[in-house]
């Protein structure tokens, strides 16, 4: 398994982690098989949208705002809208590997989704043989 340190600036961001993904899958020396990606944090999430244009991320962070109300939450630390988005994105994502690389779409790219930030964060990448 891999990891991959990140450093988030803002509360809730959009991170392009195609390239980290990418170069441990190419360290595995896995050529075909799977690459799980999951981030080990209740408040942050993992996701495979289109990486070409910026403003899809902006509308994928504009969009989760907006999903949910100000209500009362429970949990009274004040994250409690990032672990229900946390939850509603998840926290894993699987691609396949074929003659060791990543097989994403033409537009896609894998996307740390910081929800409640700035945060040191961690990304756990394995590559698996089939």
């Amino acid at each position: 398994m891999d990891k991959i340190h990140l450093q988030t600036r803002r509360r809730r961001e959009l991170l392009d982690i195609t390239a980290f993904v990418a170069q441990a899958v190419a360290a595995s020396s896995v050529e075909e098989g799977v690459c799980h990606i999951f981030v080990p944090h209740t408040t942050a999430a993992v996701l495979i949208n289109e990486g070409a244009d910026p403003a899809v991320g902006e509308d994928i962070l504009s969009s989760l705002a907006a999903m949910l109300p100000k209500i009362p939450f429970k949990h009274v630390e004040g994250n409690a809208d990032a672990h229900v988005l946390a939850s509603l994105v998840g926290s894993s994502v699987t691609v396949p590997i074929s003659e060791g690389e990543l097989k994403l779409g033409t537009w896609q790219a894998i996307f740390f989704l910081e929800l409640d930030g700035p945060r040191r964060r961690e990304v756990w990448v394995t590559s698996l043989r089939l």
